[in-house]
């Protein structure tokens, strides 16, 4: 059986074969800048050493305040937001009308 050595050399294979080495290249290098531009720009950041609500715990218990961490509830939160929505509009439509 007698194999083509002219398919591998012609211009068209070698063109396509050095566009995927080149792709294939540039797609490292840019993979090996980007993890060591990553690694330099967070070598100075590190992890808090405890949870930073236990500190403002711990600091109210000290001073003998007494009010600890709690959170709020989610329906609170909508009713004020809506109030403040509802009373910008009311205020805004009274400069309208103030203008005209």
């Amino acid at each position: 059986m007698k194999t083509n050595t002219s398919v591998l050399l012609s211009p068209t294979a070698i063109a396509s074969i050095l566009v995927v080495l080149s792709s294939l290249s540039i797609g490292l290098a840019t993979g090996f800048l980007s993890f060591y531009l990553g690694a330099e720009s967070l070598t100075g950041v590190t992890s808090p050493e405890e949870n930073p609500t236990q500190k403002i715990n711990n600091k109210s218990d000290n001073e003998g305040q007494g009010t600890n961490f709690q959170l709020i509830s989610e329906q609170k939160i909508l009713v004020k937001v809506y109030d403040q929505i509802h009373k910008a509009r009311e205020e805004s439509k009274v400069k309208e009308q103030q203008k005209q």
